[in-house]
Formats: C-alpha cells, sequence, structure tokens
C-alpha cells in the first residue's frame, strides 16, 4: 500500500492503482475512493483533468485526515478554487462551507454543488463567519501563499471551529528532497535559488495577484509550532508523498524513460526518509 504519510491511506470503496518504480523493484499501490472518479470525470469535462491527476493523492491524504469528522459534518473550506477538492467533500456527505479571494469565478459550480462560498482576504478580515460554526476546517496548499504571518487566520480557524473541532492544514514541505536537491545543484553552479524567470514573475505581481506565488514554505517543526501557538492542539502530523507518485504511472517508462528514472529515484528517497517527502499534513483540534 503506499503510505500517504506515516500510516497508510485507508479510504472506503478504493480500487488501487499501480504505480512502478523502474529498475528498482518497487511496486506501490495508491487507494482512492470510487467516488473520486466521479469528481474526476467532471474534471474532464470542465478542462481541469491534468490538475486532478496532479493533485489526486494530496485530496486523498486530506479526506483520510478528515476521517474522524462524521459525515454530515460541517467544514469550512478555506481557499476553494477550483472545487475539486470542495466536490470531493460534497460526494463523501459534508456539508460544506467556502472562503476564497474571488468565490465568482467559480459561481456556476458552487451553485450546482449547493455550497456558499464567502469572499474574505484574511490577511485584512476575519473569516466571515459566526465563532463554533465549523465541525472541521481545510486549509490546503494555502499557508505558503500569505504574505504576513499566518497566526491571526489560524487563531480565527480556532474561532470558528466548535469544540474537538479539528484544522487539517497541509503545505509543501520545505525540506522536500526533490526541492533541496535542485538548490543544492543552483547553489554549486553559483545562482541564485531562483531562476531568472521566476524572479521576474514574482517580482511583476501587484494586489492580490501576489497571492498567486509561494511567499515562504515551512519545516514541519515551524507549521506544527505556528498550529500550536495559535491556540489548537496537534493531534497529528504527518510527511505526505503527494507528489512522488504522479508520473510513474504504468506506460510511462516506454514513453520518458529517463523522466521516470529521475522521478523513481526520487520516490524511493522520500519512501526510505519520511522527512524529505513533498508535503507536510498537520490536523490541529480545539
Amino acid at each position: 500500500m503506499w503510505q500517504f504519510g506515516s500510516e497508510a491511506a485507508k479510504l472506503p470503496h478504493s480500487p488501487s492503482i499501480k504505480l512502478a518504480l523502474p529498475g528498482r523493484g518497487i511496486v506501490m499501490r495508491a487507494a482512492l475512493p470510487t467516488y473520486f472518479e466521479r469528481v474526476e470525470a467532471n474534471a474532464q469535462q470542465d478542462g481541469k483533468a491534468a490538475y486532478f491527476r496532479y493533485h489526486r493523492y494530496r485530496y486523498a491524504a486530506l479526506m483520510q485526515a478528515l476521517s474522524a469528522v462524521p459525515r454530515g459534518g460541517h467544514v469550512l473550506e478555506v481557499g476553494v478554487t477550483p472545487g475539486q477538492f470542495t466536490q470531493l467533500l460534497v460526494e463523501n456527505g459534508y456539508r460544506v462551507s467556502g472562503v476564497d479571494l474571488d468565490p465568482t469565478k467559480r459561481q456556476a459550480l458552487w451553485d450546482r454543488i449547493g455550497v456558499e462560498v464567502r469572499q474574505a482576504n484574511l490577511e485584512r478580515e476575519p473569516i466571515p463567519f459566526a465563532d463554533d460554526s465549523f465541525d472541521a476546517i481545510v486549509f490546503s496548499e494555502v499557508i505558503e501563499h500569505l504574505v504576513y504571518s499566518p497566526l491571526p487566520v489560524l487563531r480565527e480557524f480556532r474561532r470558528v471551529l466548535r469544540r474537538g473541532g479539528r484544522a487539517v492544514i497541509s503545505t509543501p514541505n520545505e525540506l522536500y528532497a526533490k526541492s533541496r536537491l535542485r538548490a543544492i545543484v543552483r547553489m554549486l553552479l553559483w545562482q541564485s535559488v531562483q531562476t531568472r524567470a521566476e524572479f521576474q514573475q514574482q517580482m511583476r505581481l501587484e494586489g492580490e495577484a501576489r497571492y498567486t506565488t509561494h511567499s515562504r514554505t515551512y519545516t514541519m517543526q515551524e507549521l506544527a509550532w505556528l498550529v500550536d501557538e495559535a491556540g489548537l492542539h496537534v493531534s497529528r502530523r504527518e510527511h505526505v508523498a503527494a507528489w512522488e507518485p504522479i508520473g510513474l504511472e504504468p506506460g510511462r517508462w516506454r514513453t520518458h524513460p529517463l523522466r521516470v528514472a529521475a522521478k523513481g529515484s526520487v520516490a524511493a528517497l522520500t519512501a526510505a526518509l519520511p522527512a524529505t517527502r513533498s508535503m507536510l499534513l498537520v490536523v490541529g483540534v480545539k
């Protein structure tokens, strides 16, 4: 079973997807629930199949972290666009609300799946919901985009969570092996860690467009400290292999052998060294 962190993801009604690491004798199985198939079909119709393919293991890890929240529980997703995980939450039986910088871009989707998404910039204003409103909050791949300290936002999570409610937070790992190796190579070549194109793109962003790029990434110790400092009890912390399986599907070895060999090497490294995996997942409980 492919490990979504320190323990295997246990999700009901789960077909297996095989992923092979060429030349290493490693075969991984990633179990994804059947309702993922329905959302993936919607993604294909929506022209966002590639996005779903790239993020599906992140989605599965998040859903597994929410397994303690009973069906029918009220979940707030902070940062909902493009709406794929929102659909997964609805398909899995949760009552869902959302907060986003610009909900209007996907208003037709929110209307179709019956989810209210309110507009807010959480670095400037409070979460637009009452105290003790939610059984869970999902804050996935957003914290790294915040320009300022995330502590005020995390304290807002505590305010709107019910007692015993949980905040499920994921973010790229600052110590991800692939990113670290890339940085080491660029430093050995006496180059900036950022490429020129990355630097220029980031410097041209103004206003709320600034939130489309990463302001900073975190280590596990830093992320757990933030959650604890915000007044939530850290009940779970995992290094998750969310991106490593992408590109290792059967058949790609024949069409992209060098790329698959490189990806397979990174996947094998992070399988052996969990702290170097691509994603951090922390659960904080009120």
